[in-house]
């Protein structure tokens, strides 16, 4: 079939835009597509394109393939429209913008995606200069079975993928459909040496570039990955604490922000995850309160509470700083990319404790609470309904200390052993 005379003139244009604006297919909000895509159908049908601009074909060919109404039946003869067009023009810029649409509405092996790759097989050599580079870089680029393969291929091989595949001509290395599809590919391909430490900053560099936001589609894998080769051993600590800090920046604690990314995570890969954030709680209010207060004390308890994590006997921590220990922290996650909630809260008292900082634990049926400034440890059951709970925004010192139902001891005499009889 020879291309529609009228939209041929349409197209008369197109290098020209494209050269300009290269995403001229445009992504139209869901609420106005199937808007596009009726008028379209409906000037295919009475032939008539007078006033009618490159931007709403090409919108419409994004609305029509994507994942509302790809495969819908009453829509199959406008898609036959755009396959014939796509086969019989010359013009570099529709080709180049249904080439757009063919890499972010890729499934593998799906009709539409079949449909398209074959379409514009026939017309690769109109395409403009930025395509033909995308296919010279992965010539299995429009193969409808594999083309995400061959990009997690080249992207195996790239010391900074996001980069790199930009300086290809994907300008979206984090789009939907193709680069979906080859991201999680690429996490398989880079699976087995994510024990590494520099494979695992290539990992965390293609999820985070720079002044870019964190990758949300696909996240989860990815996560799943870095952490799949420490479910039987932990890793260095420096590398513990790499992935902790990072995961966290990326997407949030997950005891307060249960993104999406953590949503899709397995039970048992949280698990490992879960029981690191305990132990680097505990490292990190020793570290902070250690800087910000001089007290012999400190290292007896480090020995103590870190003992009782590497023994499986803490469940789960969570920190609350005064004003001072808050600074302190905050210059130690200066480096954070984190736009949520910090991994730790804030402790609320004034007067002659404000400069106290809390620990809290659970350690079985029991919430222990850990203190600054000669704060004594306080242990509360788990019945107690006024015992503080663990991952709150803010505590006061005070007020826990004044709950009834408490036991108490002072950091004197054999203390530990104290811990030990009443938890």
């Amino acid at each position: 079939m020879t291309a529609l005379p009228a939209l041929n003139r349409l197209l008369a244009s197109a290098d020209r835009i494209y050269s300009r604006w290269p995403d001229a297919v445009g992504n139209p909000p869901e609420s106005d597509r199937e808007r596009l895509v009726q008028e379209v159908r409906e000037r295919v049908l009475t032939n008539s394109w007078d006033g009618a601009k490159m931007y709403l074909v090409t919108s419409a060919a994004r609305a029509l393939f994507d994942e509302e109404r790809r495969a819908r039946p009453d829509l199959q003869p406008l898609r036959e429209f755009y396959f014939d067009e796509i086969r019989a023009s010359t013009r570099s810029g529709f080709l180049n913008a249904i080439f757009a649409v063919y890499l972010s509405t890729f499934s593998p092996g799906a009709q539409h995606t079949r449909q398209l790759a074959e379409a514009l097989s026939r017309s690769t050599e109109h395409l403009g200069p930025r395509s033909r580079q995308i296919i010279d870089a992965v010539p299995i680029i429009l193969d409808p079975y594999r083309a995400h393969e061959g990009v997690a291929s080249l992207m195996s091989t790239m010391a900074d993928p996001w980069t790199e595949l930009k300086q290809l001509g994907l300008r979206k290395p984090h789009d939907m459909g193709l680069m979906a599809e080859a991201h999680l590919a690429f996490v398989d391909h880079v699976r087995p040496g994510l024990k590494h430490r520099g494979e695992m900053e290539r990992l965390i560099g293609w999820l985070k570039p720079e002044r870019h936001e964190a990758k949300v589609s696909g996240a989860s894998e990815a996560i799943e990955g870095l952490l799949d080769h420490w479910r039987l051993q932990a890793p260095p600590p420096d590398d513990l604490r790499y992935l902790t800090e990072n995961l966290v920046s990326l997407y949030g604690d997950p005891r307060v922000t249960r993104s999406s990314a953590w949503m899709g995570v397995t039970a048992e890969t949280m698990a490992v995850f879960m029981r690191w954030l305990t132990g680097e709680n505990i490292r990190f209010f020793l570290d902070v309160v250690s800087a910000v207060e001089s007290s012999h004390m400190w290292e007896p308890r480090r020995k103590f509470w870190l003992g009782l994590h590497r023994q499986g006997r803490i469940d789960a921590a969570w920190v609350a700083f005064s004003d001072k220990g808050w600074i302190e922290a905050s210059k130690r996650t200066s480096g954070s990319r984190a736009t949520g909630r910090p991994g730790y809260g804030s402790q609320s008292a004034r007067g002659s404790r404000l400069d106290t900082s809390l620990l809290i634990l659970q350690i079985g049926r029991k919430t222990v609470v850990e203190g600054s400034h000669n704060y004594m440890v306080h242990i509360f059951d788990q019945s107690n309904q006024k015992a503080p709970v663990l991952y709150q925004p803010a505590y006061d010192c005070e007020a826990i200390r004044l709950t009834p139902g408490a036991k108490a001891k002072s950091h004197l005499g054999y203390w530990e052993g104290w811990v030990m009889e009443n938890i």
